[in-house]
């Protein structure tokens, strides 16, 4: 009998978790660093199909060049003197995504996502491309989260 009980106490136990021991961010309103949408489209450069979701930084005109070349994204520009431009390409379902907010986590920037949601959303992967204009700092890193990390950044040349 002990064995049983045992047994049914480790299935609820196992049944409490989300299966992988992931830990879910919260972020607050102190963390919260304003941003500006500058540039969206549905669509995802070739380049990216195979990586998204995927997120990139440019703080300096050629890197800003080289992901506006890269994501395949133009006519827009951003005061890279004062800010800094965060590029993420990222699937969701038909009833889309958004960018919910922008957060300094602990030295990092941490862009997050929300998807829409709907009574009709069809299961296809509608692609996006968002471009965002964040004020300058010293970040280690750019992550992209949706509750948990789901990307990091890595340096652009």
């Amino acid at each position: 009998m002990k064995k049983f009980m045992l047994a049914i106490f480790l299935l609820l136990v196992a049944g409490c978790s989300d299966g992988e021991g992931k830990q879910h961010t919260k972020f607050t309103e102190q963390q919260a660093v304003p941003f500006e949408l500058v540039h969206y489209e549905e669509k995802i450069a070739p380049i990216y199909e195979s990586l998204v979701p995927h997120i990139a930084y440019a703080s300096t005109p050629s890197q800003f060049e080289s992901l506006q070349g890269r994501f395949k994204v133009a006519d827009f520009s951003i005061d890279l003197d004062n800010y800094m431009a965060v590029f993420i390409v990222t699937y969701s379902n038909g009833c889309g995504v958004f960018v919910d907010g922008v957060y300094d986590h602990d030295g990092y920037l941490a862009v997050q996502l929300i998807d829409s949601n709907g009574k009709s959303c069809d299961v296809e992967g509608v692609p996006h491309t968002f471009v965002l204009q964040v004020e300058k700092n010293q970040y280690k890193k750019v992550q992209l989260f949706n509750g948990e990390i789901i990307k990091s950044s890595v340096d652009v040349e």
